[in-house]
């Protein structure tokens, strides 16, 4: 932590837009940084020029928010009487931490903290529940008050690096606990954007499969896309000689005979004596034509 009155190190809120397919979430990720830059130098002052409509801080339905590390909601120009509550409890309808995992990423000991939080959300155009993505950065002020400053976007596009952090939780979950954890991972908690885990065995048998649970272990050796390739077989053939991989194949999303590209992503590990494969897949936000 920079001494007080010491000018603060901007670079460490210069964000890496490169793992970012989609330009909305580059946007959303570059004026999260650029507020906590700000905030990192005018402390709390900064919340003035967050809440100013038409502003660059405040346009649309974006709106900054910042949280201090036990949960309490310190701004939040959308919805002003949540100011002075602590909302650490509160969980969205799939049982997910909103705020505490908010808070986690400020109680983080690397200054340059920064992470991802989704959540089912009411948006307020929709009768249902929306998934939110809220893009979070730690931020110190010049007083030394530690906060998490964030803000989010409805509806997000699916990218690659959401989907591989939802692995790799799942990963450190079966390394903790081995099969055991097993149900666990049928817990909505491991649902994102509407993407499941699974895991495989080496002859293609999901021994978690959340889509089909009743199924388990279903075989899935034989799966061919909508132009005949082998999904299974081709992606478990590169993983002998890797430990995680990304491919595509062509399926039709629901309610359509259109095949669409899907993105798969599988990681290899070891559980006891077994070798697992552990993953999920999502459909491309991008036209067919496009590379991967």
């Amino acid at each position: 932590m920079a001494a007080r009155g010491a000018s603060p190190d901007l670079s460490i809120y210069a964000p890496d837009l490169s793992v970012y397919a989609y330009e909305d979430t580059r946007q959303l990720v570059a004026l999260v940084c650029d507020a906590a830059a700000l905030m990192a130098q005018k402390g709390e002052a900064a919340f003035t020029d967050f809440q100013i409509p038409g502003s660059r801080w405040r346009y649309g339905d974006y709106y900054l928010f910042a949280y201090a590390t036990d949960g309490t909601c310190v701004f939040n120009p959308a919805e002003p009487n949540l100011v002075g509550q602590n909302l650490i409890d509160i969980h969205d309808i799939g049982g997910r931490w909103m705020i505490r995992n908010i808070a986690d990423v400020a109680r983080r000991p690397e200054q340059d903290a920064d992470g991802w939080v989704f959540f089912l959300w009411q948006d307020h155009a929709q009768l249902s529940p929306s998934w939110k993505a809220n893009y979070i950065r730690k931020v110190t002020t010049p007083n030394g008050k530690t906060y998490a400053l964030g803000c989010g976007l409805f509806n997000p596009k699916t990218e690659r690096i959401f989907v591989k952090q939802n692995v790799n939780r799942a990963v450190q979950l079966l390394r903790r606990e081995g099969r055991a954890s097993f149900e666990r991972l049928h817990d909505p908690i491991f649902t994102l954007l509407g993407s499941y885990v699974f895991v495989m065995d080496t002859r293609g048998q999901l021994l978690v499969d959340p889509v089909f649970p009743t199924l388990e272990p279903r075989d899935l050796w034989d799966f061919t896309d909508a132009v005949g390739a082998h999904v299974v077989q081709d992606a478990l053939r590169l993983l002998v000689h890797a430990d995680e991989i990304w491919t595509t194949f062509l399926m039709p999303p629901p309610g359509s005979t259109r095949p669409s590209r899907k993105a798969l992503y599988l990681r290899k590990i070891t559980l006891g004596t077994d070798v697992v494969f552990v993953g999920s897949d999502f459909f491309l936000a991008t036209p067919i034509w496009m590379r991967a």
